[in-house]
């Protein structure tokens, strides 16, 4: 068999459960990058902001349930404004709760649970799982394949 037909098998048989593994590590990177930082805004001030005005998200006809919210707020004497966009019906009324960089208290974010670097990391143990399971399973066909085909030609 030449090497460019050994490939092409070798690819036929693992190259789907492959991209499982290569997408499944690089969500549980991706995961772990998005948790460091959402653990680096753990240590910021946080502080509660007046919110200014509030618009739907989205101009349509169906019920919104995402504003856009313009919001006030002090560090250290100073007056900022800023913008928070897709904030959640419910998590705001006259204030809502920031976080701000102590070293750029213009750069604000919404303090909130990190919830989403945890289901990339998931997301990503599952693909990596399923890709793991599969190259397994196809790596004992083909062998159980080869001790049919010996046998046959043995017989």
């Amino acid at each position: 068999m030449s090497r460019i037909n050994r490939i092409a098998k070798f690819y036929s048989d693992y190259g789907a459960f492959f991209n499982f593994i290569i997408f499944g590590i690089t969500g549980i990177v991706c995961g772990f990058v998005a948790l460091s930082i959402n653990n680096k805004r753990l240590d910021y001030p946080v502080i509660y902001a007046d919110v200014t005005n509030a618009e739907p998200a989205y101009k349509s006809d169906d019920v919104t349930k995402e504003y856009t919210l313009n919001i006030r707020y002090t560090v250290d004497g100073q007056d900022y404004e800023a913008v928070l966009y897709d904030m959640p019906e419910g998590s705001f009324g006259e204030t809502t709760k920031i976080d701000y960089d102590p070293a750029d208290p213009s750069q604000i974010g919404r303090h909130e649970a990190a919830w989403f670097p945890f289901i990339i990391i998931a997301i990503g143990v599952i693909l990596a799982a399923v890709g793991v399971t599969g190259a397994v399973r196809s790596r004992k066909k083909n062998r159980q394949l080869k001790l049919q085909e010996e046998e046959w030609n043995n017989a």
